[in-house]
């Protein structure tokens, strides 16, 4: 077993054993930082699945498809026929195919391809952080029935993903990415985050010895950041590019002992990080939470899309990802006595901001 994945899953436990959880026994003298990815879509699966680990990325992300097409890909994998779809425009994720459900829509879990990623990944020897679209975000960006509403949709959904959780169980994953991308949306009304905290008990009772990694869209969490933290997962994804005003709150309120992953690589831009500048950001983070518990990965999903116009995607692609193994490439100690300080963007990324305030 590699010794990252010693790092993040396991006690002393035999392999296969159902209790799995973190212990630095195996691991007694980190190195560096753990890495990862958010996804790899537009590109071929064992493709980027190579790509990645060849660079030293640690939490690989599979079956992550592209945004315009993921909508749909889901509504198929739970036994949605998708030959009535339209064109919708999300506000945080601009076009994607939109399925419309039936009245009364049932669903079953027709293929999991999470599962089929995971497994494909394990013969290479490589093991991997499968990807889906959570039940609450699927259904508020599908078009609904008159008469249908999410809450009535997601109880004959959630039986369909327990079924997709107990598979993954089996094929013997240790990670499951649940993305949330309609968190990016200020205005959620009540019931939505009803139907999300109910969501998530659920899927977190059914994980069983799976990590949860919660995910939310471009931008961060912004007004329901609160709401975020008291969910039941393993680990949280921070996107400090896009979502930099989410960090104060962060380091003020997650827990220390809990897996944080922190945004730090703009997966949107083929511009340079500013490698000094992200490290200084794992310095302040690491002041209050646990170098064992922190991953360093790329703001969202590294894809082709999105400003990254290169004629070999490739190059960009790997070069995200190098940088993302230089800003963990050496362990960071923290400063006692420093001030806490807030951190922005602009365009040369992460730059301090005077103590106590923003500057946009």
């Amino acid at each position: 077993m590699p010794v990252w994945q010693k790092a993040a899953c396991h006690d002393g436990t035999a392999e296969g054993a159902p209790a799995r959880r973190y212990s630095t026994d195996h691991f007694p003298n980190i190195a560096r930082l753990l890495t990862a990815t958010l996804g790899f879509p537009d590109a071929d699966e064992m493709r980027g699945v190579r790509c990645q680990h060849a660079a030293g990325i640690s939490h690989i992300a599979t079956a992550n498809s592209p945004w315009r097409d993921r909508v749909v890909q889901t509504a198929r994998m739970f036994g949605v026929g998708t030959d009535n779809t339209v064109t919708a425009c999300d506000p945080m994720h601009r076009n994607y195919r939109k399925p419309i459900l039936r009245p009364g829509q049932a669903f079953h879990l027709a293929r999991n391809w999470p599962r089929d990623a995971f497994l494909a990944a394990e013969q290479l020897g490589i093991s991997t952080r499968p990807v889906l679209l959570g039940p609450v975000s699927f259904l508020a960006l599908c078009g609904m029935a008159k008469g249908d509403n999410v809450g009535q949709s997601l109880m004959r959904l959630l039986p369909a993903y327990i079924q997709c959780f107990e598979q993954l169980n089996n094929a013997g994953c240790f990670w499951i990415q649940i993305d949330e991308p309609i968190l990016a949306h200020p205005g959620l009304p009540a019931a939505t985050l009803t139907h999300m905290d109910v969501a998530w008990h659920v899927l977190s009772e059914a994980s069983r010895a799976t990590s949860l990694v919660l995910v939310g869209g471009s931008g961060g969490f912004g007004r329901h950041l609160p709401f975020v933290l008291q969910l039941p997962f393993g680990g949280l994804h921070v996107d400090v590019v896009h979502g930099y005003r989410d960090f104060p709150y962060v380091l003020q309120h997650y827990p220390a002992y809990r897996w944080l992953s922190l945004g730090l690589v703009d997966s949107c831009s083929a511009a340079p990080t500013h490698i000094g500048m992200a490290q200084g950001i794992v310095e302040q983070t690491l002041r209050s939470h646990r170098p064992d518990r922190l991953m360093i990965a790329p703001s969202g999903a590294l894809s082709d899309r999105d400003g990254l116009a290169d004629p070999d995607i490739m190059s960009v692609l790997r070069r995200k990802m190098s940088e993302i193994v230089a800003v963990a490439s050496r362990r960071m100690l923290a400063r006692r006595g420093a001030s806490t300080r807030d951190f922005c963007e602009n365009d040369i990324r992460f730059v301090p901001c005077a103590d106590d305030s923003v500057r946009h």
